[in-house]
């Protein structure tokens, strides 16, 4: 008893601390805010300048107030100037501070309002001092909810990483193209119906700018329009309905470094959300050689045009048509008199479907064929999964045979044995009964005596006891056989 309730507690316990950590799980899974750092990789040169920006990026809630402390490796670069300029924060609770020699930056801050979407917090501008690698740590990050109970919702911080080289290391030249990817819009030559994805980049050693914006001319300068330049430079980004339209728009962006602007890419990009324009099905004259009517339509898609049709025919498997061949009209055929609702449905490049519904008169005078059932040969009895099946079906015939077979014998053997050991009972009983009668025969003499001596009356007691229990273990054992063989 003591153990079950031992074990009982034990699992409580168990599903407790699992409900416990599920529900901390989903806390953290909804009230989930990073802090960033834009950029967060770069390389520069020593005694080069740059800056970094402070980020919130709430997930699914807002956020109305923040408490941050960075570090910094002070031998690689040091703190010129922290920029409050450009902040969602209105009210300071802890006025930006640095200090270059134990590697931190701490400041606190309120918002007028929620922050539902990445929003800049201070500008940091370093300053290279010594040559190596080193981070741009989130040491601690309270973040207030925009709820009444305050709610600490920060996630996690993601740090940066910046390489100082030297001057020997120094840039020559002006960026190269851009490389760009895009989980969303891979493929330039393909045309999408989604407006939204994120286009991604690495920048390459020494690059303190960014030019990216969305164009409508594949010769675009993105460096021209003082709004698409980010300095410092971002290394992402998003696309949305409100930035891009149906048809062929580009990616135009290009790289700055110390030397200058670089080559542009302007990278395309195709949208279409807009079905195909209405359009009719027309049926013309009848098919002189088989009497049914040929279907002529033509679908009119003004971006991304006509990839092809679907045929479908009293709600049988659609029939595909291409663009080349609705041009010469789709003859019906193998339909039996009477009225069928046709359906033709037009895709654009995109996947955007426009449906047109005629209703066909069928006057062919065309009769289904009686095909006749397939009669079974002796080939296609020999088929290979015939064959397999009544091979399997042998060997489980076999088998029970052989099992059928060995239990008989096994059971023969066990009436022999039961046979034999009744006789070596009767027999045992026998022997025993002429040996006990012998004794006691002998027994009987020398207790005749009229004086017996010491030694003969032990032997007399001695072989009493032995027949005794002779005969109880010899009875046993026949016991124990007999319940065996029962």
């Amino acid at each position: 008893m003591f153990s079950y309730k031992k074990n009982s507690y034990t699992a409580l316990r168990y599903i407790l601390l699992t409900v416990f950590l599920s529900m901390t799980w989903s806390v953290q899974s909804t009230l989930a805010t990073e802090v960033l750092l834009a950029p967060s990789t770069g390389s520069y040169n020593i005694g080069q300048t740059f800056t970094i920006v402070v980020k919130v990026s709430p997930d699914t809630t807002s956020v109305t107030a923040v408490d941050i402390l960075l570090k910094f490796d002070p031998e690689l670069f040091s703190v010129v100037s922290l920029s409050k300029s450009r902040s969602v924060l209105s009210l300071w609770t802890t006025e930006p501070t640095f200090s270059n020699s134990i590697g931190r930056i701490a400041f606190a801050g309120k918002s007028s309002s929620p922050l539902t979407s990445d929003s800049n917090l201070l500008n940091i501008t370093f300053k290279a001092i010594s040559t190596g690698s080193g981070n741009v740590n989130v040491l601690t990050a309270p973040i207030l909810d925009a709820d009444k109970n305050d709610t600490d919702i920060y996630l996690v911080g993601n740090d940066g990483t910046y390489s100082i080289v030297s001057a020997i290391s120094a840039i020559t030249e002006v960026p190269s193209t851009p490389l760009v990817s895009s989980p969303s819009f891979s493929d330039s030559e393909v045309w999408y119906q989604k407006t939204r994805g994120i286009f991604t980049w690495t920048l390459p050693l020494g690059v303190d700018a960014v030019a990216v914006e969305i164009a409508t001319s594949s010769n675009n300068e993105p460096d021209e329009h003082e709004n698409s330049i980010y300095e410092p430079p971002v290394t992402k980004f998003n696309i949305t309905r409100d930035i891009i339209q149906d048809g062929t728009s580009y990616l135009s962006i290009k790289y700055k470094n110390q030397i200058g602007w670089g080559t542009v890419l302007n990278k395309k990009i195709q949208i279409d959300t807009i079905p195909p324009e209405e359009f009719s099905v027309h049926v013309t004259d009848l098919n002189q050689k088989t009497g049914f009517p040929t279907l002529n339509f033509s679908a009119v898609d003004i971006i991304s045009g006509i990839d092809y049709y679907d045929v479908i025919v009293a709600n049988k498997d659609p029939v595909k048509i291409t663009v080349n061949e609705a041009m010469l009209g789709y003859t019906l055929s193998e339909l039996e008199d009477g009225t069928y609702a046709v359906m033709v449905v037009a895709h654009d490049k995109a996947g955007n479907t426009r449906e047109s519904i005629i209703s066909v008169p069928i006057v062919a005078g065309w009769v289904k064929p009686n095909v006749p059932e397939p009669r079974m040969s002796v080939s296609d009895f020999l088929s290979v999964f015939n064959m397999m099946f009544t091979l399997l079906l042998l060997v489980i015939v076999l088998q029970f045979i052989y099992m059928r077979y060995s239990w008989k014998q096994g059971r023969s053997r066990e009436e022999k044995l039961f046979h034999e050991t009744i006789e070596i009972q009767s027999q045992m009983e026998k022997i025993f009964t002429a040996l006990r009668d012998e004794i006691y025969d002998q027994i009987n003499i020398i207790s005749k005596r009229k004086r017996p001596n010491k030694k003969e009356r032990e032997a007399i007691d001695e072989l009493n006891q032995a027949l005794e229990v002779s005969e109880t273990l010899i009875g046993k054992e026949i016991n124990d056989v007999k319940s065996i063989l029962k």
